[in-house]
């Protein structure tokens, strides 16, 4: 009798992930997490979690006391969506720091047990299986599994080039792809172009001007416009971009009148994770103003994500509180040291990056290391040790990015796992992003074994005692 056999999809998704060099590194991150109590462990400095207001944060939520449930809270909850509580905090919350044009009302609002669920979700509602959605790239690396692990839906990639990005350049090059897939008769379908605001891996803010521009390019092409604004008040004062563009939320701007474009077309895309500090509470929400039918049908597997009753009420409380302006004072100035003390680390030691304003991030450029990887990739034929197999199989299939992949390794193998560029689509080989908000001593023991990995000179822990915790 044959054994029972997994699905095409699940077994197409295992080859991927057993193949993948970013998931390799991710794994081997996880399972030996670096902390004090293991400090032979591998520091994450690639992943976007912000640590930073941690102690605050536990300490707001003790100060409440135990969870305050009522007795709804042990049920399926006062909306199919999630509790009135929630929408209403959310409500607010969108109200005082979105500027919406159209306040914003519970009723616009949906929520999820995380924001990739809610990706996962609104995919499979606005498109089908082998549609895609446009992405300017490079572009956060977990869009390819919360459109594609499900819902099936493909991933339209172009790459802007650095000094295109974050102008009406950016949409015009998006225009052209369309114009080119149109030409060449692309059977495939794209039903949404997504932009991400504040930018991941990048860092800025998008104008207003260049939004309008987005918005009229949605209406030009008859696509849906998903704004992902899950930095929105990550924003910090950064030295090296003193007059930095203001966040500007999709919600703020008229549309309908100043870009010709349906405002059902619009949908904006918010989660826990990254303002607030807390990956691991899984809340994710989705506004969308004008569009009822889109609302009715999120509403038809709503239960599958919806998000738990713990979270909900440790989300509903913070944003109700009183104390959420200073949070969110406090939590720039945090950033903003934490960004200050990784540039002028970066700065030290002549490594090029993409100066930021918003973000838990730098995009950093390694590429001068490469040569140096290069002649190590030449080197991992003949190498022996534990390491040597997975070496030898990247340096032979990485392609373009196989002296990145080779790096990536090497980095991981010292103790610190960075995100490579590669991941993010990044056009050109050797960039890392590097997340800043990690604990301070955390991040000096990043930067120290990045200096070990790529011969630098030490100056990790003397660059930190200069610079303000």
């Amino acid at each position: 009798m044959p054994s029972p056999t997994l699905s095409k999809r699940a077994t197409a998704q295992m080859d991927a992930t057993a193949k993948s060099p970013l998931f390799s590194a991710i794994f081997r991150t996880f399972g030996n997490q670096w902390s004090e109590a293991n400090p032979d462990g591998i520091v994450n400095a690639g992943l976007a979690e912000n640590s930073l207001m941690h102690d605050w944060l536990t300490t707001f939520w003790e100060r409440q006391g135990t969870l305050k449930i009522n007795h709804t809270d042990l049920t399926y909850g006062t909306s199919i969506f999630g509790s009135d509580r929630l929408f209403q905090a959310l409500a607010g919350y969108f109200r005082s720091y979105f500027d919406p044009l159209t306040p914003v009302e519970p009723k616009h609002i949906a929520t999820s047990n995380g924001l990739s669920p809610m990706f996962e979700h609104v995919a499979a509602v606005i498109s089908d299986p082998a549609d895609a959605w446009l992405i300017p790239a490079p572009y956060y690396n977990g869009f390819v599994p919360d459109l594609n692990a499900t819902s099936q839906v493909q991933i339209a990639s172009v790459n802007i080039p650095v000094d295109k990005y974050g102008t009406v350049a950016e949409v015009h090059l998006l225009d052209a792809e369309m114009e080119r897939r149109e030409r060449e008769g692309a059977t495939q379908k794209i039903t949404a172009v997504l932009v991400t605001n504040p930018h991941n891996p990048l860092g800025f803010c998008y104008s207003k001007e260049v939004l309008l521009e987005y918005c009229r390019f949605a209406e030009r092409w008859n696509l849906f416009l998903v704004s992902d604004e899950v930095y929105a008040t990550s924003i910090y004062d950064s030295p090296d971009l003193p007059n930095a563009l203001p966040f500007t939320s999709i919600l703020s701007l008229n549309v309908k009148e100043d870009a010709g474009c349906d405002p059902s077309r619009i949908m904006l895309l918010y989660g826990m994770s990254k303002d607030f500090g807390a990956n691991g509470f899984r809340g994710g929400a989705l506004v969308c103003q004008h569009n009822e039918k889109l609302m009715q049908a999120m509403s038809s597997n709503a239960m599958t994500v919806r998000i738990g009753s713990p979270t909900d009420i440790l989300w509903s409380a913070l944003l109700d509180s009183p104390e959420l302006p200073s949070y969110l004072a406090q939590n720039r100035r945090a950033l903003t040291r934490a960004y200050t003390y990784l540039t002028d680390w970066l700065k030290a030691h002549k490594l090029p990056y993409t100066p930021a304003n918003a973000g838990h991030f730098v995009l950093v450029d390694f590429r001068e290391h490469l040569q140096e990887v290069e002649r190590e990739g030449e080197r991992a034929v003949e190498e022996e040790g534990e390491n040597a197999p997975r070496r030898r199989k990247d340096a032979e299939e990485g392609g373009r990015f196989k002296h990145e992949i080779v790096l990536l390794n090497r980095l991981v193998d010292g103790g610190v796992y960075l995100g490579p560029g590669f991941s993010y689509v990044c056009s050109e080989p050797g960039f890392f992003r590097i997340t800043f908000c990690i604990r301070r001593k955390e991040l000096e023991v990043a930067l120290d074994r990045i200096e070990t990995v790529c011969e630098l000179s030490r100056k990790a822990l003397e660059i930190s005692r200069r610079c303000p915790q």
